[in-house]
């Protein structure tokens, strides 16, 4: 067998393995086996401005090609800025590789028996600081040893419920050679089921939907990630079960199905919130049930049904937070999908549940429509008009978010995601531009201001690549969000929120000075700048200038079960849309409780 280095191997393999997309930013500590990269046929490497941008742009292009990215970083500040991608990864459940260079053995803390902070320049303990956020850590300390860690980390990134992984590899050991390298393919670990379900059990499942009078289905993450969508959609046409979705799962299928009746949350559908609260069975499928699915009020979420509850970690199913699970099962989501479609047959829904799933999902929510400024309802409802069929959108966190969720309506082979676990501002634009570097279909990215300009160095990124990105800023020049939320809990302070502490540039200018073209849109103009931009073949920035006034709706208030949102229903608006006895609101109140009772 001919010796190789190690970088060599490192590189040799993931390329071999179609893990051959870098993601990098460059630096001492790991410059020599990026130089390796550079050399090597079937690689395809992209330079980013900032290490979080190349993490996040990495986990966008795993959920758009299905393609594990690899990312590089020096040693010190080079690694410590990844931690929020590792984060991102980590909580969405998104499988990808990070190697981060790191200095010499022999000038490490390893090296000497007292225990300083630093030793080498720009050292500092990668494994120890990222351990919590990732599938795999370690440090390599022999070469001999780098091959079955190479083979472990990246196994141990796909199996089970995918994360990241991360390898700390010291430049003098990236640089030596070994002789005890594989050239094996990885092709085992695709599958590996977590669990076994008799098929009696599945029977089982389906007769306790064939008894219930208001069966619902809820689709999570889960779903997408085990690539379940296909079974998904086969599994409401068999049963014909209604279905919600929850963020995560809010693309799986498309939203013009006659059984879909929304999303589900805080900030969710109110005609899929009183789906899920009104059930008399529930079937989650990938979803974790947390708090911004279920609502604070844990003991009033869905608390007329029998819940069962599919996902792959057992202990999201089995974490006892006030949910009672009427039956766990710890299994991927699709295996569970596919096995279940083997039992199922058509069941005759009560019609009048039926009735009241028609009258959920056409509910209409009441939005104020100014005469003088846009809204960022009025804009994203006419964006949506204009969306090919096999784009993947992009929004940021924040409002624009939330705006983004509540206005757009998916179609087939649509994609829309966000970050929704960790909820970083900055990860529109990176993952924007890793949804481009995949080469699925037009990205269009939707941000806000307050997010666009943590990572706005990304825009000559964008302009490097050519990368034919439509960039939409929804502008109010304040944090939206964080606003309403001091309009209800903190008598309007707009401390490091408004103008007198927070402001934003001419992004236009800014655009242009990055070398693209840039758009305004107002209440004027927006729909034709719609449509210019949409037609426009490169890149575009539209800064779009909406009400700093403008409300998130709807939305639910702390403490409040699902189905009474803000802004409030009367109660008999409430009564006329639900089937279980209601919760006597507190002190006669318009919600339950407030923060500042």
């Amino acid at each position: 067998m001919v010796k190789k280095k190690v970088l060599e191997h490192l590189v040799d393999y993931l390329v071999d393995n179609h893990f051959d997309t870098f993601f990098l930013v460059t630096g001492g500590a790991i410059v020599p086996t990026v130089d390796y990269i550079g050399r090597k046929e079937g690689a395809t490497y992209y330079c980013f401005q900032h290490e979080q941008s190349a993490a996040m742009a990495a986990e966008s292009f795993y959920r758009t090609s299905g393609k594990m990215g690899v990312v590089l970083t020096t040693s010190g500040p080079g690694a410590q800025n990844l931690l929020n991608g590792i984060c991102g990864c980590w909580y969405e459940s998104i499988p990808c590789l990070f190697i981060t260079g790191q200095v010499s053995i022999y000038e490490s803390l390893d090296s000497i028996q007292t225990k300083p902070r630093q030793v080498g320049f720009q050292e500092m303990p990668v494994v120890e600081s990222f351990k919590h956020f990732t599938k795999y850590s370690t440090k390599v300390t022999k070469a001999e040893l780098f091959n079955d860690i190479l083979k472990e980390a990246i196994t141990s990134s796909l199996i089970g419920r995918p994360g990241p992984s991360l390898i700390d590899l010291p430049v003098d050991i990236q640089n030596t050679t070994i002789d005890n390298y594989s050239t094996d393919k990885l092709l085992w670990w695709k599958k590996k089921p977590i669990n076994y379900l008799y098929p009696g059990e599945y029977r089982d499942i389906v007769d306790k939907i064939k008894q219930s009078k208001r069966p619902l289905l809820l689709l999570g993450q889960g779903v997408k990630l085990a690539g379940g969508q296909k079974e998904a959609k086969k599994l409401v046409d068999s049963l014909q079960i209604p279905f919600v979705v929850s963020w995560g799962g809010f693309d799986t299928i498309p939203h013009n199905h006659p059984l879909f009746v929304g999303d589900i949350g805080v900030y969710g559908s109110r005609g899929g919130n009183y789906a899920i609260q009104n059930c008399d069975l529930l079937l989650s499928i990938g979803s974790r049930l947390d708090t911004r699915q279920t609502g604070g009020q844990l003991e009033s979420f869905s608390r007329d049904s029998y819940k069962i509850m599919v996902d792959i970690d057992a202990n999201e199913i089995y974490k006892d937070r006030g949910i009672k699970i009427d039956l766990p099962i710890v299994k991927d989501a699709q295996e569970f999908l596919e096995s279940m479609l083997s039992f199922t047959e058509k069941i005759e829904l009560n019609k009048e549940w039926l009735g009241h799933i028609t009258q959920w999902k056409n509910l209409k929510e009441k939005r104020e429509v100014q005469n003088d400024i846009l809204t960022s309802y009025e804009f994203l409802e006419e964006l949506d008009n204009h969306l090919p069929g096999n784009s993947t959108i992009i929004p940021d966190e924040g409002g624009n978010l939330v705006w983004t969720m509540q206005s757009i309506k998916i179609k087939d082979k649509q994609k829309l995601y966000s970050n929704f676990g960790n909820s970083s501002m900055g990860y529109g634009l990176p993952s924007a531009i890793g949804a481009c570097m995949a080469n699925e279909g037009p990205v269009v990215c939707i941000d806000g201001d307050g997010g666009f300009q943590m990572n706005i160095q990304e825009l000559q990124t964008v302009k490097h690549y050519n990368l034919p990105l439509k960039i939409f800023i929804m502008n109010n020049n304040c944090y939206g969000i964080i606003k309403q939320f001091q309009d209800s809990y903190f008598d309007k302070r707009y401390t490091a929120t408004e103008s007198q502490d927070y402001t934003a540039p001419d992004f236009v200018k800014v655009a242009e000075a990055y070398g693209i073209k840039a758009l305004r849109a107002t209440k004027e103009n927006y729909k034709e700048i719609i449509n210019l931009a949409m037609q426009e073949e490169g890149s575009i920035l539209v800064d779009v200038i909406i009400d700093k006034e403008q409300k998130l709706v709807p939305k639910l208030e702390y403490g409040n079960p699902l189905e009474d949102m803000s802004p409030y229903q009367t109660d008999d608006e409430i009564k006329n849309n639900m089937i279980i006895e209601m919760v006597p609101r507190r002190d006669n109140t318009q919600g339950w409780v407030t923060l500042n009772k």
